[in-house]
């Protein structure tokens, strides 16, 4: 009764992958989340046998990253200057590497073939499916981009986040896709092909099967849009009143003129040029590296007339840069000015990017620096916590994508009361990669319920509120300044007690518990 598997189904599996990316920005496609897994789970159930399984997953994750994540292509091409050739292969090696982690999605889902088709499609593949995103976040440093959940920020089913972030809505939208398939995407044939029973049963079993899928697919959508409804009516933070009046500024300064000599004068004094326009705020954030050198380069300059028109005016100013360490490393920091009677506060980058701002490695890799250049290519780690000191407020900073690991800003809640994040996403301009990282960092303000300041060079700057929603932007590649106002907001929500703790957890013991199922040859289950 087992369908031919064919050939064509990988090709298949790259298409629907590449056709995911139309779900996350700046596509915002978002039923496409759940129809593209929804292919993938339905060419899984036509194969038996794990190395089809395990390519099939990988055609799909090449798909997914090669349309969604070859920007890098354009930071080590058009930035570092690598000949086209060395970044087209290092893209391609990035890209096929990442597919691997899809791959292990397929090699998870072949121990369960044996299964009831429907308990596979509601709670193996995506419990497996999650896993593999959850491992994404920290396996060689962690790459969480392209994740399922994020293509739903904008949905009913975001009110999830606060519960158990991203990884439950990843887990939501899979549940759904696995239901599609039970809805409409199942032959007669496949219905019932995976129950162990003699032939003679197949015909009396097949209508019986075909019913309940579709029940039970269909009652899935409906509990977790009806689980999407109640979240939505719980209120896990407080208003306390209080209001910060900011400007985040995006001086628009094309990556390929900032770290040019004679140009980082004239980029330093834009932003301060701005600055000055709008010292009625309470802060004033400007982006990752908007000093385009050490700080101890501009003190003079640019650090003390900040400094002291800042304390003047009663405003914070967080300006980005590099510090220089006693030792004579280097780190990516922001730097705050204002207080007049304590010394500036500072944080530094922990989380730094691989081939981007140090290269594992490095004295096996110096022959790479003969086609590549990247600025200050070998950062030291920032140590302590991401909390800075507002005047009153405390706000926890992260540095460029830094914001999409959120179990790294949930440690410093509940003492933040509102997040910033600066970065300089000119190194990608005119790609996704910038509307693609707006959408992650708008989760982590619904992951901790609290305000976020997204300050970028050339975009996407604005400020997002608790639920997630930007209710203050400019367009990208403009200069312009993002004005508003923020609540400083109290509580707790579930995420941030827990982390992903809940659905880790939850997906790792089902998948057992139907592993040691599977090994006692319970075939129903």
């Amino acid at each position: 009764m087992q369908h031919a598997f064919k050939t064509r189904y990988y090709l298949y599996a790259l298409l629907a992958g590449a056709l995911l990316v139309l779900s996350f920005a700046p596509f915002n496609v978002f039923p496409i989340a759940y129809f593209a897994p929804a292919c993938l789970f339905y060419l899984m159930v036509r194969s038996n046998r794990r190395a089809q399984m395990v390519k099939l997953g990988w055609a799909f994750g090449v798909g997914l990253f090669g349309a969604g994540a070859s920007w890098v292509f354009q930071s080590m091409h058009g930035f570092a200057q690598a000949p086209i050739v060395l970044a087209g292969f290092l893209t391609l090696l990035f890209v096929m590497g990442l597919a691997l982690q899809l791959a292990l999605f397929g090699w998870i889902a072949s121990y369960f073939t044996k299964s009831l088709l429907i308990i596979r499609l509601l709670l193996i593949y995506p419990c497996a499916w999650v896993l593999v995103e959850w491992m994404r976040g920290w396996l060689f440093t962690g790459f969480p981009w392209l994740l399922l959940g994020h293509s739903q920020v904008d949905t009913w089913l975001a009110n999830y986040v606060p519960i158990g972030g991203n990884l439950l809505l990843s887990l939501v939208s899979a549940i759904i896709a696995g239901s599609i398939v039970a809805l409409f995407a199942l032959s007669r044939a496949e219905r019932y092909q995976q129950v162990s029973l003699p032939a003679a049963n197949y015909v009396r079993v097949a209508e019986p099967l075909s019913h309940l899928n579709k029940v039970l697919g269909g009652t899935s959508i409906v509990l977790l849009l009806l689980g999407a409804w109640f979240a939505g009516q719980q209120s896990w933070v407080e208003d306390t009143d209080k209001t910060l009046k900011v400007s985040l500024l995006q001086a628009n300064i094309a990556q390929n003129q900032k770290w040019l000599p004679e140009q980082r004068g004239p980029s330093v004094e834009r932003y301060m040029q701005m600055t000055r326009d709008n010292w009625q705020s309470d802060l004033i954030v400007w982006p990752e590296t908007a000093i385009p050198g050490r700080f101890n380069e501009f003190t003079d300059a640019v650090l003390k007339p900040m400094q002291q028109e800042a304390a003047e005016n009663n405003t914070r100013l967080i300006v980005g840069g590099f510090h220089e360490t006693p030792e004579g490393r280097f780190e990516n920091s922001v730097m705050v000015l204002g207080d007049a009677t304590e010394a500036p506060d500072m944080y530094s980058k922990r989380h730094l990017v691989p081939l981007g701002e140090y290269i594992p490695l490095l004295q096996h890799l110096r022959w790479l620096e003969r086609w590549m250049n990247i600025p200050y290519d070998n950062l030291a780690r920032g140590t302590g916590d991401g909390l800075v000191n507002i005047g009153e407020f405390k706000a926890h900073i992260s540095i460029c994508y830094e914001d999409v690991f959120g179990e790294e800003i949930i440690a410093d809640l509940p003492a933040a009361d509102f997040l910033i994040n600066v970065t300089n996403d000119g190194w990608f301009s005119g790609s996704l990669q910038p509307y693609q990282h707006m959408q992650i960092a708008r989760l982590r303000a619904l992951e901790t319920g609290r305000y976020l300041l997204r300050a970028t060079n050339t975009g996407v700057s604005g400020i997002v509120d608790h639920k997630g929603k930007i209710i203050s932007t400019v367009p990208a590649y403009e200069q312009g300044v993002v004005k508003g106002e923020i609540k400083i907001l109290k509580g707790t929500t579930p995420y941030v007690k827990y982390g992903n703790f809940l659905v880790v957890g939850f997906a790792s013991v089902l998948l057992l518990l139907f592993y040691l199922f599977v090994r006692r040859n319970r075939s129903l289950l």
